[in-house]
């Protein structure tokens, strides 16, 4: 560490809080410590300057975000303690801290414990025991209850109720949560899709508008723009599109003289006086209402098609003005709809991930957000036991399903500050394609009859989707398989309606489970199909083809890419996961064409645009009609050209994928990967247990947890009681966030400066320079550089604040943020806004940063390739054309949105050709003699590349 960065270490607040904090040691202690054993009473002497066999520094260690967080923590804590120096519930801060750290998700072992009791009691400190912190218990804590399954095997259970009763009780979550369907035809989340807007289980009942509770299935008094006031019958609340205002929609109910105006040409029959005309549906605001009305006694109704009235008879009209069952039950309070998703899996309960195989159940909110969805701690761990499958442990879970959506429970509202009822109906279920199967009955991919939507046939209708089953009609055909008489007939009819007769107390509650079990883009596309075509590709391939596969690899610019692709895919593969295959799919075209047969490429061409609508980030609707017939196009080539996989049953669910994300929105709204990351817990709590009653220790060790949580963030217990400040404040410290809920420094330092759009930033790890066109920036000179730039007649301050680099006044980056707050380096593609440049792309070169604050972007815009007509020429995978043109402009950081994936478009003078690459091995640098892919770039041709997941 350079002297220099040691004082300005010596300098900070950070370095005088750490030595006050070290204040409880007494000087005889540390001047023991010093003599007995070489310790330096200086905190920066610790760090030795001189020694050049020293090869960590303390700048090493610490990134830029690094030492924000612990120094932002050291602060936020001190005054933390100075305006409380209480923690309630817990009796101090130190009590607070090592209960946090033995119930967090990251459990540590018993010798690990005991060695930090140890080191505090050493320090000084008054530490209680080990065994009164773990039997501490939180006031309000609803602990785990007993169940035992039909086989009489024992498992615990967290309830949903009190979960969904801590989740409301914390204001951030019931802040967030979407409590309406939400109309629009771009769907981006799970609540803007079809089930949820179509299906009046999962409506909201009630409103308040201008002081006046509204519920469903009420006749109310609105101002219509047509017919001034009149009456609706109210039948759905929506929110529509992003704006904040509800609206209603209801079956208009006019009065002879407001039905003239509508239809002046229609003679009107003599009717009472409180007759009303249902006439259509209309939508409005509810700001609108102004009155709630009482009911018509006689409607009859206007058809249109047959220009005459149907009046409706007295059980029609009685059933029709009945009111919604949930308006007697709130007696007075809101009622709120909060659809669940429930997801089930196995996951391992040791560390090989290969054995000991645990079941588990756990739940989300449909409401939250996607990007809230994703975080561990939004998933809430119901129950898991290694002595059973997940259908023996689905009885209290069909129970309390069916309470919660027939009955409802009372909870606290933070958002809304006052009692509610709450109806959280069944939504999805999310597992993989066994699991599912195994839920609804079904034989499984095995069976003739694979397909748990429709009854499609393995052997006669792979490529059809047919007859959809239901839930009713499955329970019919275990009816009839119980009634044969014998096992040789009930097997029979197995095979012929592809289900099994099992007791299945899932199958009783109020939703349809068949509909509820949507196509899992995970298991389906990458770990399925994609793992298929490799398994039948990659053994054909001779080993000069292998080695020059993993020189495309190498030569491929991960612009744009999440991940990388890490080991050699060419043996590999069979042992990638999730995103290895997600990375291999958005570049598999580019790298393998050359060495695939023309069927083969035409399949790996439909794939490829199979995945790019599984991973799409919206959905549009007006596109449902074509995304399908892609699908229908990839099961065809499948059929054509590698008919050995058309018998999976995978290839057969891509059918079913557009319809499932028109019921749910894109699939990542239902994807199993973050929910199969939360396994990981799971794991650990076994692995750090006694393993004596694993399923007891994991479900009371989550309900501490969640009750933590709910806790630490001002939830309400014990009837009004809350955390003191001091515990809030330690809650929501980084260090806290970090550890008990995995929160990234992205969200942790959101306040920063390096954190927010349009910052220029320096990261450990990127390139100081990179090749382009065989110029780098330094070869290219910064004078050149500038008078290319000033040649194209910038604006004033930019030739003021560029002149002024060639006296070295100005600073170059490696990376900037871009306006989505993601990492772009020097180097990148990136997509520009519109707004600010005339290039919609171009490559990152470096960012410069002026004394005076402003940052700039030297740019190299990419022109798009036109055909004659205007419309973009593509190339043969349907990628745009865009080259790279000689145009240097500079823009400013905040005009970029992210960095995008382009693949330099490979001409004859790109050759492969074997050369020296350099390695790290054992911290020595090795030359080998590789197959390598040496670009031309004279060619300055590209193409976007449509399949990167952005």
């Amino acid at each position: 560490m350079s002297e220099s960065n040691l004082e300005r270490h010596f300098g900070t607040e950070r370095h005088r809080i750490l030595v006050e904090s070290l204040s409880h040691v007494s000087k005889e202690q540390n001047q023991h410590r010093c003599s007995e054993e070489g310790f330096i009473e200086d905190v920066g002497a610790g760090f030795d300057r001189n020694d050049e066999d020293c090869q960590y520094t303390y700048e090493d260690g610490c990134s830029d975000e690094d030492e924000s967080v612990i120094e932002s923590d050291v602060v936020q804590l001190a005054r933390s303690l100075e305006r409380s120096s209480t923690c309630k519930p817990f009796p101090n801060l130190l009590f607070a801290l090592l209960y946090i750290l033995i119930h967090g998700p990251h459990p540590m072992g018993e010798s690990n414990l005991s060695f930090i009791w140890f080191m505090l009691q050493s320090a000084g400190h008054s530490v209680p025991s080990l065994s009164k912190v773990r039997k501490f218990l939180l006031p309000g804590f609803v602990p785990s209850l007993k169940f035992l399954s039909p086989d009489r095997y024992p498992f615990y259970y967290n309830s949903m109720r009190s979960t969904l009763s801590s989740c409301l009780g914390k204001r951030k979550i019931a802040r967030d949560l979407t409590r309406y369907p939400v109309v629009t035809s771009i769907y981006k989340e799970v609540f803007h899709g079809k089930r949820w807007n179509t299906d009046p289980r999962f409506f909201t009942p009630m409103i308040t508008t201008n002081d006046i509770p509204v519920f469903l299935r009420e006749c109310v008094a609105f101002s219509h723009p047509q017919f001034g006031m009149t009456t609706a019958f109210i039948v759905k609340f929506f929110q529509k599109g992003d704006d904040v205002e509800l609206c209603f929609e209801g079956d208009l109910l006019l009065d002879a003289r407001q039905f003239k105006i509508a239809v002046p040409d229609s003679t009107i029959y003599f009717l009472p006086v409180n007759t009303r005309i249902l006439f259509g549906r209309t939508e409005q605001c509810i700001s609108l209402i102004t009155s709630v009305e009482q009911k018509p006694t006689d409607i009859v109704q206007w058809e249109a098609a047959t220009d005459s009235f149907k009046r409706f008879s007295s059980e029609e009209t009685a059933q029709y003005l009945s009111p919604h069952p949930f308006k007697a039950k709130a007696a007075g309070r809101r009622v709120v709809t909060v659809p669940l998703v429930l997801f089930s899996d196995d996951t391992s309960g040791n560390k090989s991930k290969k054995w000991h195989k645990f079941e588990s159940w756990s739940f989300m909110l449909a409401g939250l957000p996607r990007n809230l969805n994703a975080k561990h701690e939004n998933i809430h761990f119901i129950c898991c036991s290694d002595q059973m499958d997940a259908l023996g442990m689905s009885g209290p879970i069909a129970d309390e399903l069916t309470g919660l959506e027939m009955d409802g429970i009372e909870v606290y509202d933070a958002y809304l500050n006052e009692q509610v009822l709450v109806i959280a109906p069944l939504l999805c279920i999310i597992c993989d394609n066994p699991q599912a199967s195994k839920l609804v009955n079904h034989l499984g991919g095995s069976a003739n009859k694979y397909c748990r939507f429709c009854m499609a046939d393995r052997d006669t209708s792979p490529c059809l989707v047919c007859e959809e089953r239901s839930l009713q009609q499955s329970l019919q055909q275990m009816e009839i398989i119980r009634s044969q008489r014998t096992e040789a007939l009930r097997e029979q009819h197995r095979t012929l309606y592809g289900v099994r007769e099992v007791s299945n107390p899932l199958l009783h509650v109020p939703s349809d489970l068949y509909r509820c079990l949507p196509v899992e883009a995970l298991h389906i596309i990458p770990l399925g199909i994609c793992k298929a075509f490799l398994k039948d590709v990659m053994p054909k391939l001779s080993p000069t083809q292998k080695r020059e596969v993993l020189a495309r690899i190498r030569a491929f610019n991960h612009s744009g890419f999440k991940v990388k692709i890490h080991g050699n895919v060419c043996y590999h593969y069979q042992s990638f996961v999730g995103r290895d295959y997600k990375a291999w799919m958005q570049m598999a075209i580019f790298i393998l064409s050359p060495y695939l047969s023309n069927g083969q490429l035409i399949v790996l061409v439909n794939l490829s645009k199979v995945f790019q609508i599984a991973y799409c980030s919206f959905f549009e609707l007006s596109k449902a009609e074509a995304w399908h017939q892609i699908c229908v196009d990839f099961v065809h080539s499948v059929r054509d050209f590698m008919p050995k996989m058309l018998r999976k049953q995978k290839v057969h669910y891509i059918l079913h994928l557009v319809q499932c994300m028109q019921d749910y929105g894109p699939s990542s709204s239902f994807c199993a990967e973050r929910p199969e990351s939360f396994n990981s817990n799971i794991r650990m709590q076994n692995i750090f247990g006694n393993k004596q009653a694993p399923s007891r220790d994991i479900a009371v060790h989550f309900a501490v947890i969640e009750h933590l949580r709910f806790v630490c963030e001002g939830g309400y217990y014990n009837d009004k009681e809350s955390c003191d400040t001091g515990l809030h404040d330690l809650y929501y410290s980084n260090q806290v966030q970090r550890f008990l809920n995995s929160a990234p420094s992205k969200e942790l330092n959101a306040h920063k400066a390096i954190y927010t759009a349009a910052t220029a930033r320096m990261p450990s790890g990127a390139c100081d320079q990179f090749m382009f066109l065989k110029v780098t920036i330094t070869e290219l000179g910064v004078e050149s550089t500038l008078e290319q730039i000033l040649k194209m007649d910038p604006p004033y301050d930019v030739i003021v604040h560029l002149g002024s680099l060639m006296d070295g006044k100005l600073q170059q980056f490696k990376a900037v943020m871009s306006h989505t707050v993601e990492l772009v380096h020097a180097g990148d593609y990136i997509e520009l806004d519109p707004p600010f440049c005339e290039f919609k792309y171009g490559q990152l070169l470096t960012t410069i940063k002026s004394e005076a604050g402003h940052t700039y972007c030297l740019v190299q815009g990419f022109e798009a390739v036109e055909q004659p007509d205007g419309q973009p020429l593509v190339n043969s995978f349907d990628c745009p054309l865009y080259y790279l043109s000689r145009k240097l402009f500079t823009v400013d950081s905040s005009a970029i949105v992210r960095a995008v994936s382009m693949v330099h478009e490979c001409g004859s003078s790109c050759k492969l050709q074997d050369a020296e690459l350099f390695q790290n091995v054992e911290r020595e640098e090795m030359a080998t003699m590789q197959c390598v892919l040496k670009h031309d770039w004279t060619l300055p041709l590209f193409c976007y590349n449509v399949y990167c997941i952005l």
